[in-house]
């Protein structure tokens, strides 16, 4: 088994398989945006949209997988991620608008 960084890549080798799993189709941003901060996005591990949100703000997280990783949201039932992704989605444009500003 070779060395890979991306932790979920390393679970799906451990699992004995390296296929990707189904694609994740994002939320879209409209209804991202009717969740407050306070609003639990992932009920199975307890994750709001402020956490999602300033977990990228911030600059902990870079990506859906980081997120899942440091919060493990979308990481029981899954019903909760094109939600989850689509948060991710949403903010990283945003900082990104911002940075290019």
């Amino acid at each position: 088994m070779e060395f890979n960084a991306d932790p979920l890549a390393a679970m799906r080798d451990l699992l004995g398989t390296t296929e990707e799993t189904t694609q994740i189709v994002p939320a879209s941003p409209e209804d991202c945006a009717t969740f407050e901060d306070d609003s639990m996005v992932c009920t199975c591990n307890n994750v709001n949209a402020g956490e999602i949100r300033s977990l990228i703000r911030t600059g902990q997280c870079k990506s859906l997988d980081d997120v899942q990783v440091k919060t493990r949201a979308g990481g029981a039932c899954g019903s909760c991620l094109p939600f989850v992704a689509g948060i991710v989605e949403v903010e990283i444009s945003n900082c990104a608008a911002l940075t290019a500003k």
